[in-house]
């Protein structure tokens, strides 16, 4: 379980988060709506310890990880994040395949180079990305590199993911395929998920449940 308790944030005199609380079960898809520029990113890099919060928790099955005043640094392997740029976090001169072997090497989840091959594959598959190992992210769909992504974050097995805007730049029939995965994923590794947009359509369909965002309250919602 994921608790998010009364976090706040500031940037200089403009407030962006205030006393922001909410709960994600294992197993579990939920969604932030709010409109655009409402802090929803915030939260999600505070959560992954790429900001730090002026005040607030998070907890971890009730364990503290992350606080203004302390980051455990294995919350950066328990939650993971998927951004809306599907190319941004993608070296352009690196192949699909090195990318994935890089992570289970600086990780450090194998040793020998068959046994990162093996669960880097392992994940390529669970993604449907298998036949674009060989490929440079040039050569690839956006489609395809969003589903890289997912596979480079699922490579931890996080306990959170959170999809910030990240099908927003894919065309339909692609983005109800990547969502189709992440569901899949979700019923087959109980892992939690939060699912930040401002379309509320698409959030009423993927979600479990959702809360909205605005004028610093947050609250549950039913679109």
């Amino acid at each position: 379980m994921i608790s998010v308790k009364s976090v706040s944030k500031s940037f200089g005199d403009k407030k962006v988060l205030k006393d922001l609380s909410l709960q994600i079960n294992d197993g579990e898809i939920v969604g932030l709506y709010g409109e655009s520029g409402c802090g929803k990113s915030t939260l999600a890099k505070i959560m992954c310890g790429v900001e730090v919060a002026d005040g607030g928790e998070l907890f971890i099955d009730g364990v503290l990880v992350l606080s203004a005043k302390k980051y455990d640094r294995k919350a950066g392997k328990l939650i993971q994040m998927v951004y809306q740029q599907p190319f941004s976090a993608l070296d352009p001169s690196q192949k699909v395949g090195s990318a994935l072997y890089e992570i289970v090497k600086y990780n450090r989840l194998a040793k020998s180079r068959a046994d990162i091959k093996k669960i880097a594959y392992k994940v390529a598959v669970m993604m449907g990305i298998e036949r674009i190992l060989n490929q440079l992210p040039s050569e690839i769909s956006g489609g395809e590199a969003q589903r890289v992504n997912l596979a480079m974050s699922l490579m931890l097995s996080p306990k959170l993911l959170i999809l910030d805007e990240a099908t927003s730049m894919l065309d339909l029939s692609t983005q109800a395929e990547v969502l189709a995965k992440v569901k899949q994923i979700v019923e087959t590794d109980r892992i939690a998920v939060l699912f930040i947009s401002h379309d509320k359509e698409l959030v009423n369909y993927f979600c479990d449940r959702v809360y909205s965002y605005e004028n610093y309250n947050v609250k549950e919602i039913h679109l």
